[in-house]
């Protein structure tokens, strides 16, 4: 193997694709290094989304392309279809002035331009699929990666299976490190993803009064976007802006932190989510994202509920649904909780992002 490598790192839009991508990148840099070989990873995404700051707080060096999503975009998806043929004139370019070693895509409109680029130039290309039912991006870019790492099953067959390992899904060290603490309150996380969820956060409004009266602590993640209207929401219910500061956050950083004190989260059914709350042993009541690509969030969640480690509410089902009366009963049921919460930690790849190291050492060695 070269005593330097240079590896690109490609995905973005959603925290769901990028905090995966950062754990290989900080993975690969550190295994590397260990192995006395110098390695550059370049992080490639879009301008348009979270990765370019998340890239700086971690310290990966970031290449942005004027990439953007073709779905639900109506006359704009022309303009984007036009982006993407730039990208990917961009990407071939850049490929052929910098020598890269591998290109390893996360999944997502931002990592397509980059992926086929490479492969145009003849670079080893993996991909990583976080979820039960793929998106479009990556079942387009899985007919011609060599590796494909997979977080779960591939039960539906829709990957070349000779080219699929498990690795499950990567999460960030110090998530995967932490050690729940003991505490006297019991702690509810609300959180819709990384961009928040209108939905789940008005059923987090009506249940604001139940949470306080139970002597419930809990702390909601509700996106920058919806933040504003919550925030009102909760000065209407007696919360004072101090109160609301240590409660509510429009997106949260140090998720490590949190997950050691939470007893339950109320959340969205997002790859990344699942493997960072069995990583923790965080039971979980799922309300899927309904407009999810092939509703894929129904599926993850599912694959919990069948191992009761989680419960799963469908969006629409939460008009008639005693949330506010089966989230008490939960936290107040220590004999349940403990039983999902192990069975959350059975279900856990703690060692994901070295998995795809792993698999990228593999990719480097044969081609």
């Amino acid at each position: 193997m070269n005593k330097e490598l240079n590896i690109i790192v490609s995905t973005g839009g959603t925290g769901g694709h990028i905090f995966p991508a950062i754990a290989v990148a900080n993975a690969i840099k550190e295994t590397f290094t260990q192995e006395n070989i110098t390695t550059n990873v370049l992080f490639v995404g879009s301008l348009y989304g979270k990765e370019k700051t998340l890239c700086e707080k971690n310290n990966i060096p970031f290449y942005g392309l004027q990439v953007q999503g073709f779905k639900g975009r109506g006359f704009k998806a022309i303009s984007a279809f036009f982006n993407m043929l730039k990208a990917i004139y961009e990407s071939y370019s850049f490929l052929g002035k910098n020598k890269t070693n591998a290109v390893i895509g996360f999944g997502g409109y931002a990592c397509f331009a980059m992926l086929l680029a490479a492969k145009l130039r003849g670079i080893p290309t993996m991909i990583h699929e976080q979820n039960a039912i793929p998106g479009l991006a990556n079942k387009i870019l899985a007919k011609f990666v060599n590796t494909i790492c997979l977080t779960l099953k591939d039960n539906n067959h829709q990957f070349n299976e000779k080219k699929c390992i498990i690795t499950g899904n990567p999460i960030r060290k110090e998530i995967a490190q932490i050690v729940k603490e003991p505490h006297t309150q019991k702690h509810l996380l609300i959180m819709g993803g990384s961009l928040g969820a209108v939905a789940l956060n008005s059923l987090a409004i009506t249940l604001l009064d139940s949470l306080r009266e139970n002597n419930i602590t809990f702390t909601h993640q509700c996106g920058e976007k919806d933040y504003q209207r919550v925030y009102e929401a909760y000065k209407s219910h007696g919360f004072s802006s101090a109160e609301i500061e240590k409660i509510l956050f429009p997106f949260i950083d140090n998720m490590a932190e949190l997950y050691k004190k939470t007893d339950l989260a109320l959340c969205r059914a997002g790859a990344t989510s699942i493997a960072e709350l069995t990583a923790t042993k965080t039971p979980a009541i799922f309300i899927p994202f309904p407009y999810a690509a092939n509703d894929h969030q129904t599926a993850n969640a599912q694959t919990l509920v069948n191992e009761k480690a989680a419960y799963m509410v469908q969006e629409k089902e939460l008009k008639n649904f005693p949330m506010a009366r089966v989230i008490i009963k939960l936290l107040n049921d220590e004999k349940e909780l403990n039983e999902m919460a192990e069975n959350m930690g059975k279900l856990a790849y703690k060692n994901a992002a070295q998995n795809v190291v792993t698999e990228l050492k593999k990719l480097l060695l044969t081609n």
